[in-house]
């Protein structure tokens, strides 16, 4: 073992770089060739044509989650704070259920392409303006700079680059697919990068948890080092006056923040609104959801093992071993964020050296390669097709070349970003989820309140969403600038202290998320009173409405049958987003209506039968073989799906409920 890779590490490497490429070019070479056939329409590069199976679906949403920030940040969250950083993994299966059963149903009843489709068409334009610029800033902030300063660390650790030699190349080996191939190669590429990291991340924690005995031995050697202070690692929950983990603020304020993250962000909703019927992304959401129970065990402990070297190293009781950790730090945040890099470096084998940088580079490009097609979507069609094209103008490769430019206006601004990662004392994982828990309680509110509560209209919607974020956006500013202040007021072993005069800027960022959270809903019940309710066709079929979204067409025959999207006739389904109930015209931005444009975004026909596609593709000649097969699976399975999203769902909870309660 040594601290540089050896050919078969490269090797392995540029394997699954290839792999990625490749399928990345498969994907785009058939894109083409559906445009240049007349198949193709701007849906294909945004939306995969909607017709991705469950599977693809549920690989998609795990990769584009899982990101370097997870090896790097998470892993170094771990080695500072232990088994709580899972929570934030844990909880959001539940909510990743609730985007396939509560979200779901309505997203696809009403067609979307995007999310702020829905703000636009439950309240008014302004909300979904509005919501745009807030997941762009998010996107900014939370995801594409922190995945570019993960990855940065990886190559400085790996390769010796700096983040300003390093950011670059990553941007430009994830741009290279992602402009090219759009949202097809986006969620092949993530189903083969997830194969790639989670083998890696199982194989890893595999051998970092044999250096100090499995898992027992590593809570054992935690506890029995600086006095016994570190036991409090091995647990999840903890006391509500900790400064970072608070349980209640965990339990009660991660929903809040993931509302947002898992059920209303274009990012991780996009994937859905692939799907080629709501069984698919119901099964699709449950598998996803199952598979968060492991990003802990693939980052947050191997986090932990390596504290463990580190403190068994500076231990003097212990004596001299693995000397290589004694200057390490990964108790502090530089050294935290460098944790699991350093661990594959010092300790794995060649050859595992190898698997687990592919998955690093896996986990970085997938998640950034996602979050760059759902922004250049949201702008594509939330901006630039609702505001600046002309009278009844919607050109497919205008629309794509937009997207494209969207996401290299993005990456500049990531760049502003890097240098307040670089500089923060809590480390990365920390600091991208304070700035969510600012930025998402009030999206999550007119979210929730737009679904259930059907008084919500667009005045109390907006003056929520604006006061909400306004609010939330300088109390980051002021948590960030007063950090140190901050810091004065914790004790190692009574937790975090308030005086009058700073708790609210000192507050947990997890407890403020709840507070944001009630002013939201406040400000918007009260607002929404004062004004006139919303008119019936911006209620019709956009509130949940349990067990309508289920109900088959009325022929006993249908009963059981995989219908596409929902089981709702043209008649009973609710008018396209944007679209005049009465003379079906559109807005097109200029204060004017415009003729339905079908060619972008196609309507969804409520009758076809999966069968009857299925039919047809197993008749193609075009059909491979393997496509063949997927096709008689998907056959055997048809109105049985319902059944087993059901109880793949049920699963989840059983699953994620024992491990809180196993750790807590």
């Amino acid at each position: 073992m040594g601290e540089h890779l050896s050919g078969l590490d490269l090797a392995i490497t540029a394997a699954s770089l290839l792999g990625v490429f490749a399928i990345a070019y498969y994907s785009t070479v058939r894109q083409k060739r559906a445009a240049n056939d007349g198949s193709g329409r701007a849906d294909g590069f945004f939306l995969a044509g909607r017709a991705m199976p469950w599977w693809i679906i549920a690989a998609s949403l795990f990769a584009s989650n899982i990101g370097t920030e997870h090896f790097v940040g998470q892993a170094g969250a771990g080695a500072q704070h232990g088994m709580a950083v899972g929570l934030y993994d844990w909880m959001a299966a539940y909510l990743i259920l609730a985007l396939g059963w509560v979200f779901a149903p309505v997203y696809l009843r009403c067609k979307l392409t995007t999310i702020p489709e829905f703000l636009e068409a439950r309240f008014n334009k302004w909300c979904r303006g509005l919501f745009v610029m807030i997941t762009l800033v998010a996107y900014v902030i939370s995801k594409i700079g922190g995945s570019l300063f993960a990855g940065s660390i990886v190559l400085e650790v790996v390769a010796g680059l700096n983040l300003w030699q390093a950011a670059p190349l990553i941007l430009v080996a994830t741009a290279i697919y992602t402009l090219a191939g759009g949202l097809t190669a986006v969620m092949l590429t993530d189903t083969l990068q997830m194969c790639i990291f989670l083998f890696g991340g199982l194989i890893g924690s595999y051998y970092a948890l044999n250096l100090v005995g499995g898992i027992s031995g590593l809570f054992s050697t935690l506890g029995n080092v600086r006095g016994g202070s570190l036991s409090q690692l091995e647990h999840a929950l903890r006391p509500p006056n900790d400064r970072l983990f608070p349980w209640p603020g965990m339990l009660l304020g991660i929903p809040v923040v993931s509302v947002w993250y898992w059920c209303v962000d274009q990012e991780m909703a996009q994937r859905v609104l692939s799907a080629a019927n709501l069984e698919q992304a119901q099964m699709g959401t449950a598998l996803a959801a199952l598979m968060k129970s492991i990003p802990v065990f693939i980052t947050v402990v191997p986090g932990m093992v390596a504290r463990a070297l580190f403190e068994a190293c500076n231990d003097p009781s212990a004596g001299k071993v693995h000397e290589e950790w004694c200057d390490k730090r990964v108790d502090v945040e530089y050294g935290a964020n460098r944790a699991y890099p350093n661990l594959v470096m010092l300790q794995f084998p060649s050859g595992v050296k190898g698997i687990m940088l592919a998955s690093f580079l896996a986990a970085m490009m997938s998640s950034l390669s996602s979050v760059f097609n759902s922004a250049s979507t949201i702008f594509t069609y939330d901006v630039y097709q609702r505001f600046f094209l002309p009278e009844g103008e919607t050109p497919a490769h205008k629309l794509v070349f937009v997207g494209r430019a969207t996401t290299v206006g993005l990456t500049v601004l990531s760049f502003m970003w890097l240098p307040v990662l670089q500089h923060s004392s809590d480390g990365l994982y920390v600091v991208i989820q304070k700035a969510m828990n600012h930025l998402a309680p009030p999206v999550s509110a007119t979210f929730v309140l737009g679904l259930f509560w059907s008084r919500a209209n667009g005045e109390g919607a907006l003056a929520g969403l604006a006061s909400g974020t306004l609010i939330g956006g300088v109390r980051l500013v002021f948590s960030l600038a007063a950090r140190a202040e901050c810091s004065d007021h914790v004790d190692e072993n009574e937790g975090q202290h308030l005086t009058s005069s700073d708790w609210l800027v000192c507050m947990n960022f997890n407890y403020f998320a709840l507070v944001l959270f009630a002013f939201t809903t406040f400000v918007i019940v009260t607002v929404s009173f004062i004004f006139p309710p919303p008119r019936p066709n911006q209620i019709a079929g956009r509130m949940v409405q349990w067990g309508c979204c289920n109900k088959h067409s009325g022929d006993p025959s249908d009963v059981g049958r995989n219908v596409r999207y929902d089981r709702f006739t043209a008649a009973e389904a609710p008018p396209t987003i944007g679209e005049n109930p009465i003379d079906g015209t559109i807005p097109n931005g200029h204060g004017k209506r415009s003729p339905r444009v079908d060619d972008e975004v196609a309507p969804f026909d409520g009758v076809i039968m999966m069968e009857e596609s299925m039919s047809e593709l197993s008749l193609s000649k075009r059909a491979s073989g393997a496509q063949k097969v997927l096709v008689r699976i998907q056959a055997a399975l048809s109105g049985r799906q319902q059944l087993i999203a059901n109880v793949m769902a049920a699963g989840v909870v059983c699953t994620i409920s024992s491990l809180i309660i196993a750790y807590r």
